[in-house]
């Protein structure tokens, strides 16, 4: 378990905890009914629309830990939560199952532009207003996806497959935010 708050390293506990988050979000929206229910008497499916807070929470997750700067508020709050995620994972995995738990940290933070960095800024403040407001988005969701993506985020799999797609995407609606202003 890595005790430096500074740091951003993730073992498989810390990934284990956020998979554990992701499966339980999931499971809980299957046996609720995705938010409305069997749809109709054709047996239908569930509403996958419920899961969209929690997705987009957990991509702002990802992103916050591959970008937000160490000396950045955001960065600070990352980095605490990844530490206290990743040290319960590792104590469950080494004393809940009698596991280990190795690192699995991908080498390389992800950079925004300046415009991705406004951006993800405006990102974070809709998020913070869903979360304060909202009467209708579940607000555990919305933190739990955060949190799972906060401790995701650096694995080499998840680091590898999403931050590409996410830091691109937010650097391109970037440009074009710092494009309409210039």
């Amino acid at each position: 378990m890595n005790l430096n708050l500074g740091s951003t390293v993730v073992s498989l506990g810390g990934v284990t905890a956020g998979t554990i988050i992701v499966v339980l979000v999931f499971q809980r929206w299957w046996k609720k009914g995705g938010g409305g229910g069997k749809k109709g008497d054709d047996g239908g499916g569930r509403d996958w629309k419920q899961l969209i807070p929690f997705v987009v929470a957990l991509c702002f997750g990802i992103l916050a830990v591959l970008a937000a700067g160490p000396i950045s508020v955001l960065g600070l709050i990352t980095r605490l939560s990844l530490w206290a995620g990743d040290g319960i994972g590792t104590l469950y995995l080494i004393y809940g199952v009698g596991g280990s738990s190795p690192g699995v940290t991908r080498s390389a933070p992800v950079i925004l532009t300046p415009g991705g960095y406004a951006v993800y800024a405006i990102w974070s403040a809709v998020l913070v207003g869903q979360h304060l407001w909202s009467k209708k988005l579940p607000r555990l969701q919305s933190v739990l996806g955060v949190f799972a993506g906060i401790l995701l985020g650096l694995s080499r799999g998840v680091a590898g497959t999403a931050a590409v797609p996410l830091a691109s995407l937010v650097n391109l609606a970037g440009s074009w935010y710092a494009g309409v202003f210039q």
